[in-house]
């Protein structure tokens, strides 16, 4: 073979060449494209309760590569290229994911600081959406409160015991776990809220200088606490009121609690009930009204031995009663160990007082709705017995909540007719301190009078409701307890449903006078300095009582109809688990039973 044959043999079996060849074979339809494919992704990540997350779908790239025989080296950048595509695409397919995953974690996934994402959405409360954190707060508060009560002797609650299996009895009667109980009292309570927040927001009711000032106190308060146990705030609150309860959680649980409460006082002004409305509200439920004579003593219920001896107590007293004199005159022994328990708990100031109160509390009028709540609905029933006779007695005994009743029917027991009045007030004290008033010079006293004449034209001048009047007394009263500036809890100078002696002289004199008004307005002078009065009531208890039931069945009424449902985020809320150890009690500074407005 010559050299020139050899030359052409060789570049017929080049390998290199033949590479190139294939290559070329390969791509001889000109209407081959290349499609990038990402790894599997759906565009569409459905996240349960109907909530889904679009994902974009990308646009694929789509390159046409053409057969070229003579610029062969081509055949190597288009693969380079097709590499680098396939590149690009996995790179572009992770960064999706990567957004993907950050916009579950973003919805799915609960939040402290009050996004309401839909991960973070426990509850839709008439049109408020509560977070976890909320949840678990007010939860946290509900299930504290029994705790206390029961630690008290007033349930029968082990709190070392799963809940899910310890059973009551509700109102109705019907078995129900102190689980179920616990979820239940903490949706009622925040449909209350819901009910007086909505359409205090729509009323462009905010938060007062005062108001924000308190809160302000309570967070620097728990930051506090926080510190001197040695722990972040985040874990002191994760630790005493749930999961997800964050600063900005408590913040918006006080915002929103004062606010309702600012209704509430609102709405006691505006949509108070008269004598007139009370009493054509009797009539029209008078057969679900039920007075009773009872006395009432409590016991340990988880002590088989407290409970024994009340059992023998309560059989051995309603053979011994006969009438309201009887009943009366057995209270210091039947109701011994009650005023124990409250006048070392301070409900009163001694025994004395105690007993004074139990005796002009023994006979009392009820709804009958409320007797069935209370006492059963056997004891309704025998009162309303046609076969009741003057002197017919019955017990009744509460084995859960431990405490226990002797009844009596007689005539004797008419509704209350305690003389109670109901006025608003605005103080204008010579000095700055109504307490010292006597101290004060006659200039001081001229000057006070001044300004209560002041006051009272500018009144006078409104459209002169009771809702201008009660403004007044927020802006202008020195008797900072009758205001909700105090911590009575009180609004407008309201000054409701009181006793006869409880207020100096004038002051009552003035209130009690036979010939008032509803609305009647004058300045009296007292030791504490002049009073701009507003006369809303004088009468019988039983009256204020029936005010009192129908101004809460409008407000049942409202709560009631607030639906909720629950979202997606409520399988991530906190229940009771059963404490191993003595558990930390709530801060004082949130205290259990202020979750309720009332």
């Amino acid at each position: 073979m010559n050299k020139e044959e050899k030359e052409i043999n060789e570049e017929k079996v080049n390998p290199e060449e033949t590479q190139e060849n294939q290559e070329v074979k390969f791509e001889e339809n000109d209407n081959w494209q290349f499609e990038a494919e990402a790894p599997t992704l759906e565009n569409k990540l459905v996240l349960g309760d109907g909530f889904e997350i679009e994902a974009p779908v990308e646009n694929k790239p789509k390159n046409k590569v053409k057969k070229e025989k003579k610029e062969k080296k081509e055949t190597i950048v288009i693969n380079k290229k097709k590499l680098r595509i396939v590149l690009l695409s996995f790179a572009s397919a992770v960064l999706a994911a990567a957004i993907i995953a950050a916009g579950i974690f973003f919805f799915a996934i609960p939040n402290s600081s009050e996004k309401m994402t839909p991960g973070n959405v426990a509850l839709k409360v008439g049109n408020t959406k509560v977070s976890v954190g909320m949840y678990n707060l007010y939860y946290n508060l509900v299930v504290s409160n029994y705790e206390q009560y029961a630690a008290s002797g007033y349930y029968d609650i082990d709190f070392t015991k799963d809940f899910s299996k310890q059973e009551t009895v509700d109102e109705n009667g019907e078995k129900i776990t102190w689980e179920e109980i616990f979820k239940r009292d903490t949706i009622q309570q925040l449909k209350y809220v819901s009910a007086y927040y909505e359409p205090a927001v729509k009323e462009g009711i905010t938060l007062t200088d005062a108001q924000a000032e308190s809160i302000q106190s309570s967070i620097d308060s728990l930051k506090a606490s926080a510190a001197e146990e040695g722990i972040s705030l985040k874990a002191y609150l994760t630790k005493n009121y749930g999961e997800y309860c964050g600063i900005e959680t408590i913040e918006k649980f006080y915002e929103q609690r004062n606010i309702c409460q600012t209704y509430y006082n609102v709405m006691q002004v505006t949509a108070s009930v008269s004598e007139k409305e009370a009493l054509k509200y009797y009539e029209e439920n008078k057969d679900n009204y039920v007075t009773l004579a009872y006395i009432e003593n409590q016991f340990n219920p988880s002590d088989a031995d407290s409970l024994n001896k009340v059992e023998k107590q309560v059989k051995e007293y309603s053979e011994k009663i006969k009438t309201l004199k009887d009943l009366k005159e057995a209270i210091p022994d039947f109701c011994k160990d009650l005023v124990d328990m409250a006048v070392s708990q301070g409900y009163f100031e001694d025994k004395k007082s105690a007993l004074a109160t139990l005796k002009d509390s023994a006979v009392a009028t009820y709804k009958a709705d409320a007797v069935k709540s209370q006492f059963g609905e056997g004891v309704l029933n025998w009162f309303k017995s046609s076969d009741r006779k003057e002197g017919d007695t019955t017990y009744y005994v509460n084995k859960e909540q431990g405490f226990a009743c002797v009844f009596l029917y007689t005539a004797e027991a008419k509704p209350d007719q305690t003389e109670l009045y109901s006025v608003r007030h605005i103080l204008v004290s010579p000095n700055d301190d109504p307490q010292t008033a006597a101290d004060a010079t006659k200039k001081e006293w001229s000057a006070a009078l001044l300004k209560a004449e002041q006051i009272y034209n500018e009144y006078d001048k409104s459209d002169k409701t009771e809702t201008a009047f009660a403004e007044l007394a927020e802006k202008y009263s020195a008797d900072v307890n009758s205001t909700s500036s105090g911590s009575s809890g009180l609004y407008g100078g309201a000054i409701l449903k009181t006793q006869l002696g409880a207020m100096v002289p004038s002051f009552e004199k003035w209130a009690t006078d036979k010939s008032r008004k509803y609305g009647d307005v004058e300045i009296v002078k007292s030791d504490f300095g002049y009073h701009i009065m507003y006369f809303i009531y004088d009468g019988p208890t039983y009256i204020f009582n029936l005010m009192d039931d129908a101004y809460n069945d409008k407000s049942e009424e409202m709560i009631n109809s607030v639906e909720y449902k629950e979202r997606y985020a409520f399988r991530s809320t906190t229940k009771a688990e059963p404490k191993t150890t003595e558990a930390a009690s709530v801060p004082a500074n949130v205290e259990p039973d202020t979750a309720s407005v009332q």
